[in-house]
């Protein structure tokens, strides 16, 4: 008799898990397609993200090698601003 009633249990309890598990099945296979479009989604807006990381790099690039012109360029326009100061003291001391 015990053994009848725990097999009956068994069954009782089998029976309600896999009316749960065919009950949710529905609802997890729309919420695994909802996940895998925002996957989708995802991984296009990272592609987008790397790309933009890549054009920035460049710009920055870009922008360290302007620097560095620029710099070059004060440099050289300091050197010339002393040449032309040794020039016109050159120039004032002979007519004197």
């Amino acid at each position: 008799m015990r053994k009848a009633i725990a097999a009956m249990m068994s069954l009782f309890v089998i029976g309600m898990m896999l009316t749960a598990l065919v009950g949710c099945g529905a609802d997890i296979k729309a919420e695994n397609e909802k996940l895998k479009g925002e996957n989708t989604s995802l991984k296009s807006d990272n592609d987008k993200l790397k790309l933009e990381v890549q054009k920035l790099k460049e710009e920055i690039q870009k922008a360290a090698e302007k620097e560095a012109t620029i710099s070059s360029l004060t440099a050289e326009n300091e050197a010339l601003k002393k040449q032309v100061d040794e020039l016109k003291a050159q120039i004032t001391k002979k007519k004197k």
